[in-house]
């Protein structure tokens, strides 16, 4: 059920494999029919389909008529799953499931239109919600208290798990590592619930009958073996024998032709020890030595995702409300960032993040989306300054799509308010 994940070596490099155009890619429609006893399962087939798919990574990104086959393939489940006659409430969860598994890989993918989804996403489109990362592990919460009640809709998340959804998580260190946890947790409950079948190796066995009479007249097997053994001694006595006989006549020839002759003398050298060389440190190792004192102090964290190493910088970095100034002095932890980052080559990207509340329309920034731009543009024109090279450097401003916590509570909403600034991964 949950193969592991094996990272490919670095010895070889793989082969780029050709892409597959996205209107191939939906010619397939209804291959994912089969028929399944969740109907859940079954009505999100070709969906989920179209999601394994796109999640190799092998099919060509094109927002627009991604965004418009999936609407209508979600608005398709839904017809299906009540025509299924399943029950209305596991029916609306399996649609936030599956609107936010579709914006969790789509909004992973690389490519240039993933801002375009980002804007567009089915769980803002559907529910109106932007931060289904963290809802959908609330609402599998929900269904592990009555899992008898939620079987379709826990096996359901649970596939959507298996497609690679990882939500929240994503960007969390050991995130992929309370996934997994998470996951193994689903398919227990659900084993408890409804055990899986033990079939029979061989169903349609019969016993073989022992037979009852016993052969007379013929040599016992042991004593066959005893004279088989007695035999095989004796030749390997004779052989042993007339081969030390051979070998002493071989010897005392070879001896006769060196009488008189120096003796040889073997020189034997030293061998070469060479000194210990430690392997030469990773990237996390020397991000984590230059930035030790900060991470002790908890003012920024360090993590990574499949592309990228993110600094994260929370409640040490503040902003007055509403606004793109800083109200702290960063001077020193932004010294400290630039002296890790000068060591390290590729772009720097900061990004910046904002909670889940709007702002109140009369500042200068009427979006979430504006003032995590405008805050990362002001942390990228401090950090510029302190760099070698400033070119390297450019800002990005995602709002409230990619919470790290729950926006519900204050703590919550404190985290979120964020910025982080990523370089590219050298493993």
């Amino acid at each position: 059920m949950f193969p592991d994940i094996v990272q490919p070596g670095h010895a070889a490099q793989p082969q780029v494999q050709p892409r597959i155009a996205l209107a191939d890619a939906l010619k397939a429609q209804g291959s994912g029919a089969a028929q399944s006893s969740n109907p859940l399962i079954a009505a999100a087939a070709d969906l989920l389909v179209l999601l394994g798919r796109l999640r190799t990574g092998l099919v060509e990104m094109q927002a627009p008529p991604l965004i418009d086959h999936v609407v209508r393939e979600i608005d398709a489940f839904e017809k299906k799953a009540h025509a299924a006659n399943a029950a209305p409430q596991d029916v609306l969860g399996a649609k936030y499931a599956l609107s936010a598994t579709a914006d969790d890989i789509v909004q992973n993918l690389p490519g240039t239109d993933r801002g375009m989804w980002q804007e567009y996403s089915m769980a803002a489109r559907f529910f109106g919600d932007r931060s289904s990362g963290v809802g959908f592990f609330q609402k599998v919460d929900e269904a592990m208290r009555a899992p008898g009640q939620r079987f379709h809709l826990l096996e359901l998340m649970l596939t959507c798990l298996s497609l690679g959804f990882e939500g929240q998580y994503r960007t969390m260190p050991n995130g992929t590592v309370e996934s997994a946890r998470i996951r193994t947790a689903i398919y227990e409950t659900l084993r408890r619930v409804q055990a899986r079948p033990d079939d029979d190796i061989s169903p349609r066995w019969s016993a073989v009958p022992l037979g009852t009479r016993r052969n007379q007249g013929k040599l016992p097997l042991w004593v066959a073996f005893s004279v088989s053994a007695v035999m095989v001694m004796a030749l390997f006595a004779t052989l042993s024998t007339l081969l030390t006989r051979q070998s002493a006549e071989v010897r005392d020839g070879i001896l006769a032709l060196h009488q008189g002759q120096p003796g040889i003398v073997i020189e034997r050298t030293q061998p070469v020890v060479r000194p210990y060389e430690p392997p030469p440190s990773t990237q996390m190792q020397r991000l984590t030595g230059a930035l030790e004192g900060e991470l002790e102090t908890g003012q920024i964290e360090l993590g990574q995702t499949n592309d990228w190493v993110l600094i994260r910088v929370g409640q040490a970095m503040r902003f007055k409300s509403g606004s793109a100034d800083l109200s702290s002095d960063i001077s020193m932890l932004v010294n400290a960032a630039a002296a890790a980052l000068d060591g390290e080559t590729g772009p720097v990207r900061v990004v910046g993040h904002t909670d889940s509340v709007p702002p109140s329309g009369r500042g200068r920034y009427k979006t979430n989306e504006q003032l995590s731009l405008a805050r990362a543009e002001t942390v990228a024109t401090v950090l510029g300054a302190a760099l070698a090279d400033a070119s390297r450097i450019s800002a990005e401003g995602k709002g409230a799509v990619d919470p790290i916590a729950d926006n519900s509570s204050r703590e919550g909403r404190a985290r979120n308010r964020r910025v982080e600034i990523m370089i590219p991964r050298d493993n």
